[in-house]
Formats: structure tokens, sequence, C-alpha cells
């Protein structure tokens, strides 16, 4: 459409200038250090001591294996346990920094605009991998193209008090999307913090990678049989610096979460407790590394901007339940959750005479995800004989509804006409229908043990129930006039069984199988794309059958009072692998070229796992406070349709550090290297791909006990000042794109936090 007089150009808000984010950041700091100096001066605190925080539990118990709490000894899978020691010492300031000293694991980020993703687990990763946040399943995740990606959005890390990460799949007990593993993280209890009936923290730190602040103040109290808590965390910085020779692309951000909780521990029935938690993002960028980028659908953009926000909140209603006929301790759980992702596009490209004008360009992508969802797990002890089993049983319901829409106008800047259409595609539009999704599983789960003998065996199975239901609205018929929306039912079964051994009190051997499926998503059955300027049609696929695995490993864990070890073997294979957008040729009689998701792929994943901690004064008194600790991970992955690497796998690395704490446990300081391997094994059978080099850095940490409460902790990372760029950003990338280096991580930097307890 047209219009008689040219349209204003719509400019994005103004931005705040550098001078008043400074001063807001300074703000910030000041006041959560003088809320920090004036409580210290308000009477006695307990210190919490660092030998207090970083004390080595033997027995460290774990609930994502079994769904209950069991010691890690008799857990025939390997579990990476994250305490909030190990988040405070190490800095950690997001999920990328989490998982920094795991081998393994790692989370994707994206220099350019849309940030960090979510996390890779063992060559798996994205909606493959299940995260959860106090047992309640995360929202999953979606991109198009260059304008419009919501990643995964999480729980504050300030708020988090353990990460327990489940390596391989996981469906016999958590279902759907955990076919590459679990992600499960538990937040800050009322109970945490109380210490004589009333607790506070707070803390304030400054972070040089990206010159970000953040604030948090978190509280706890208890008044006649209630628990409380309240927190609150405010971050903002600024883009990553990066230690190759380009400028990063400009960028602000800012970021608030809040969680209150309420624990009625006289509730009928047991402890109750109320939660409701969230956050929102905003983020501004000026993706100049695009603008005129040769080769590419920029070469003529001269200014690319995105303004982007998310919101996530969840409320929750949980109890744990004392012992009844059918069950020892049981937990239930009701919640409702949703994420809203919104980014916003300007661009503005040159004229191309005598066909294409100046033109400016204005997007918009919309993302809702809603879920309700109840849950129900319980544990039984039972006994026949001298045979024990420990069952574990319960099921889990869900209903999400997933909304997404695009929104574009293009504007002519030398006559002021307006259109809808862009590129051949009319907004507005859905690239999917708004899609429902049901899922229901039940699960069961027993632990055998045999008298005195050193066996156990652990088998356990999953029903799962899958509906999706697409409601084909006039906005996504518009847009798919031959593609009618078709629903999906489907049942999975998912087994597993374990078998451990004990070999005296220090030494375990662990043998598992475990079968994990993924559920079609939503997008990938329902695909809408219908762009008649460039002769293609996506049609949907009404046959599409869940991915699915089966894995196999083998284990052995030590532990003493001067050494635990744990090394596994794995080796997991794949089939149905869900390809999205697959190339079907021309349709015989339109001519129109057709795409499709289909289970196309099938792939193997093995590798090794080795981490051990070897303290010193477990083998000589003159050694007392001294701790080394190396982790080490090994992948090979295969397409064994093509016959080519798995690009998704991270390359082999390793972490080791030496650490010390004197006896009086008011200091601490450790040096820790990091070392990851060059990824030469990548498939370039369709194109020449980016092979990441290999390379070493080394971190220095250090945390202070100041005393009345207060302690300090330092990190001072990549003292080398290396240059080195992580596979899991750039795979994908063509070995000739000019874009490479700005994925190289930041060189020197440095982070500060001050923490205070009362």
């Amino acid at each position: 459409m047209t219009g008689p007089d040219p349209a204003p150009r719509q400019e994005p808000a103004a931005r705040p200038s550098t001078a008043l984010m400074e001063r807001n950041r300074l703000n910030w700091l000041a006041s959560a250090i003088g809320l920090v100096l004036a409580a210290a001066a308000h009477g006695s605190t307990a210190p919490a001591t660092v030998e207090a925080q970083g004390e080595a539990t033997e027995l460290e118990m774990v609930t994502v294996s079994a769904r209950r709490l069991v010691p890690v000894s008799r857990v025939a899978a390997t579990v990476t346990v994250i305490t909030e020691a190990d988040l405070q010492r190490s800095l950690a300031a997001d999920v990328k920094q989490m998982v920094r000293y795991e081998p393994g694991l790692s989370v994707r980020s994206d220099p350019f605009r849309f940030g960090l993703d979510t996390f890779t687990v063992r060559g798996m990763t994205g909606n493959r991998v299940a995260v959860e946040v106090d047992g309640i399943p995360a929202a999953g995740g979606f991109a198009v193209g260059s304008y419009s990606d919501s990643g995964r959005s999480f729980v504050d890390v300030a708020f988090v008090q353990r990460v327990e990460v489940l390596r391989g799949p996981a469906s016999s007990l958590y279902g759907s999307d955990a076919i590459g593993g679990v992600v499960a993280m538990t937040t800050l209890a009322p109970g945490t913090l109380l210490a004589d009936g009333a607790g506070l923290r707070t803390e304030a730190g400054y972070g040089g990678d990206d010159d970000g602040w953040h604030a948090a103040a978190i509280g706890a109290g208890s008044a006649g049989g209630v628990g409380y808590l309240l927190g609150y965390v405010h971050r903002e910085g600024q883009e990553a610096d990066s230690a190759a020779d380009v400028t990063p692309n400009p960028r602000d951000y800012d970021s608030d979460s809040v969680m209150a909780k309420a624990r009625f521990d006289a509730a009928p029935g047991g402890p109750l407790t109320l939660t409701a938690e969230g956050s929102r993002l905003g983020q501004q960028t000026d993706v100049d590394a695009f603008e005129g980028l040769a080769g590419s659908r920029f070469v003529n953009t001269v200014e690319l901007r995105g303004d982007d926000s998310g919101e996530r909140f969840r409320a929750s209603v949980d109890q744990r339940l004392g012992a009844a006929k059918g069950f020892d301790t049981a937990d239930w759980r009701v919640y409702w959750q949703g994420t809203d992702t919104r980014q916003d596009t300007y661009e503005e490209r040159v004229a191309v005479p005598p066909r294409t004008p100046a033109v400016q360009i204005d997007r918009s992508f919309r993302l809702e995800d809603r879920t309700v969802g109840a849950e129900f797990t319980a544990a039984k002890d039972l006994a026949y004989g001298s045979t024990r089993h420990d069952v574990v049983y319960g099921f889990e319901a869900s209903g999400t509804r997933l909304e997404e829409r695009r929104d574009g106008l293009q504007t002519n800047l030398a006559t002021g006409a307006t259109t809808p259409t862009i590129l051949g595609e009319t907004f507005p539009l859905r690239d999917f229908p708004i899609s429902d999704v049901t899922e229901i599983g039940v699960f069961v789960q027993d632990e055998m043990r045999f008298g005195e003998r050193p066996w156990s065996v652990i088998p356990a199975l999953r029903a799962d129930y899958y509906r999706l239901s697409p409601q084909a609205d006039d906005l996504y018929r518009q847009d798919n006039p031959l593609a009618p929306a078709v629903g999906l039912d489907d049942v999975s079964l998912s087994p597993k069984l374990g078998l451990t051994r004990g070999f005296g009190d220090a030494v375990t051997a662990y043998f598992q199988y475990s079968h994990g499926f993924r559920a079609p998503p939503p997008e990938d059955v329902n695909i809408g794309l219908d762009i008649p300027l460039l002769n293609i049609r996506a049609v949907p696929n009404p046959d599409l059958q869940p991915e699915t695995s089966n894995g196999y490993e083998l284990g052995l864990r030590w532990s003493d009072t001067a050494l635990t070890l744990s090394a596994a073997g794995y080796w997991t294979d794949y089939d149905d692998f869900i390809e999205s957008k697959v190339n079907l040729g021309a349709d015989p009689d339109s001519g129109v070229i057709l795409f499709q998701s289909q289970n196309v792929a099938r792939a193997r994943i093995y590798g090794t796992e080795l981490a051990a901690t070897v303290r010193a004064g477990g083998l000589t008194s003159r050694l007392e406070g001294w701790t080394a600790r190396l982790a080490a991970a090994w992948a090979r992955g295969e397409d064994l349709e093509r016959d080519e690497p798995l690009n998704s796998v991270d390359p082999g690395s390793a972490v080791l550090s030496l650490a010390y704490e004197p006896p009086a446990g008011r200091w601490r300081g450790e040096l820790v290297g990091t070392t990851v391997a060059a990824k030469r094994r990548v498939d370039r059978s369709r194109v020449d791909l980016y092979g990441a080099r290999s390379y070493a850095t080394l971190d220095l940490l250090a945390q202070v006990d100041i005393g009345h409460g207060l302690w300090l902790n330092v990190g001072a990372f990549n003292l080398t000042g290396r240059e080195y760029i992580e596979w899991a950003d750039v795979r994908g990338r063509p070995e000739d794109d000019p874009l490479i280096p700005y994925y190289t991580r930041p060189g020197r930097s440095a982070t500060i936090t001050l923490h205070w307890r009362y």
C-alpha cells in the first residue's frame, strides 16, 4: 500500500547516555555496599568462613538420578554436582560461567545480539536437554534466522543453591526432552538462610569482561511456624570484550529478578511451600558487524539495531507429605509458569539503482509460552527377606500453549510508501499455528539390594503420552493456505536398567542402560513457510516420529579421606533425529520446491569422562589445606546416515586446579588451568566449516573472610591474555566467514564480589 506523503522515520527509543548508565551502575553498587556496611555495624554476626563453604562432603547426596536423596555411590550414572560454594568461588554470573570448569558441559553464546542459549551435554543441545528449576521444567527455545531467537530463560544464578547435571539419556524419570541429559537447579529456601530466626545476604560485584555490575539482597525470617524468603537481584552491563582485534557490537543490558517463598511447617499433611519467582531482561544492540557484510543479505545494510526483551514468571505450591499407607515420603507440586519474548529490529538499507530504493525495515517477533502442570513423587522402602526395595513412583502432567507471531513493515525512504511484504513474506504471519501440547507421564523405579551382597539392581520404566493440538487461526491460514495444521497423538515407553557393585567401602562400579525419547516439537510438525516469490513451500508432517536413544554407560568410583575419583565410558545411539525443512524437491504438479521436517538422521556419540579430587592432608599432615582437582572429557560423534562427524559434539577438554586453604579457614586461593583440544573432526561435506583451534587458559581465584560476616571473592581470568574461540559458539560457521573473530572470548579480565551475611 502507498501513502501520499513520505512516512516519518521510525526511530527506536533513545538509549541512555554512557554517563547516565555509569552513574546508575555506581548508584547501585554504592547502595548495595552501603547496606552491607551499615548492617555490619549493627552488632555481632556469624562469619561465613571459607572452610564452612568449601568443606568436602564424602557422601554427597543427589536427587536427579532417583528423584529422592541417595548417595552418589548408589547411582548408576554420571552426575555432576555444582554447589552454591562452587558458584561463589568461581564468581559465576550466568549459566555459561556456571559450567566453565566442567568438561563435557557447555553453553552456546551469540556475540552479535541474542547472547546465551542453553546447555550442551555430551553433544546433545537445545531442547534435547531437559532443564528444571525446583523440579519444574523450563520453557524451551525457538529461533527463526537472524531476527528472532528466544533462547531459554533460567532463574538468576544468585538464587541458585545447587545444580545437578545427569549426563546421558534420562527419559525413564524425566520424560521428553531428557534425551541428552538433565540440568536440575535448586533455589534457596528459607531454612538455608535462617540462623537464630532471621537471615540476610547481600552482595555487590563488578565483572570486567563486560563492564557489568550487579547487586543482590536476599532475606529470610520465621514467625509462628512460617518461614519466608524474599530476594532481589539487579544486573546491568555492556557488550562482552574480545581479545581479537575487532570492535564488539555495542550492547547495553539490564535485568531484574525477584523470588519470594513462604513455608508453612504446620500445614496439614506436612510442610507446604508457596513460591513466586520471575525476571525481566532488556537489551539494546547495534549489530554493526553485519552492516555492509559482503556476500550476505546485509550487503546493503547501513544500520541494524535490535531492541530485545524477555520476561519469565513462575508460581508454584509444593508439599512434603509424611508417611502414609502407600509411601514413606511423598511430594506433590502444582505450578503455573510462562515466558514472553519480544524482539524488535530496525534496519536501514541504501538504494541499489535502478530497481531498489533506500528502505527502512521494521520487524518484530513475539513468542508466548504458558504452562500449567502438576507432579507427584512418592518413595517407599520395602523388605522381603534379605532383599530390600527402595521404590520411587509418581506421575507428571502438563499443558502448554505456544503462540508465536512475526510482523514487519518496509518503508520507501524516497516516497514514504509502505508495504507489509518483505522478501516475499507478507506480514503479520505465524511460523507455526497456535499450539496446545499435553504431556502426561507415569514412572516407577526400584533399587533392589540383596542383604550383605555388594550388588544392587535398579530397573525403571516410564510411560508418556504426548498430544499436539494446533489451532489454525486466520493469521496462520492466510500465510499457509495449502498447509492445513495437523495434530499428533503418541505414546512412548522409556526403560532403564542400572547395576552397581561395591568393592569394600571405597570403590563402586556401575553399569547402566537407558532409553531416551523426544516428542516432535510443534514448530517441526507444522512449519509455516509459503513464499511464492522464491517458489518454496513447507508442508506439515503428520507422520513425524519421536526421536529416540539407547545409551550404555560403564563407570567406577573411589572415595576415601584422600581421594575422590569417578571415571566413566559411554556409548549412545540416536535414531529418528528430526531434521527441519528437508528439501523434498519440486512438486510434480505445481513445480513449487517443497520442504518438510522428517526423521532422517541417525547418530552415535561415545566418549569418556574423568573427575578426581586429591585432598593432600589425607596423605600427610604437612600438606594439610592443599587440594588438587582434575576433570576431563573426551567425546566423538558420528552422523551414521552420511558417515560424517557430528558437529554438535564439543572437543576434548581438561581442567586442572590447585587450591590452598589454611586450617583457620580465613582465606582460600585457587589456580585453575583449562585446556581444550582443537576441533578437527568437522562435517565439511556441505560447506567448508570453521574448526576451532586448541587453547589453554589460566585463572586465579581468591576468597577472603574479612570478618563480621563480610567476605570478598576475586577472580583474575585468562591471565595469559590468550585469544581463543569456543567450539560451541562457532559450530556451523564457514571457514572463510569474516565474522569469526567476533566470537573470540575476552582477554585478561577481573571480577570482584563483596558478600555480607547477617
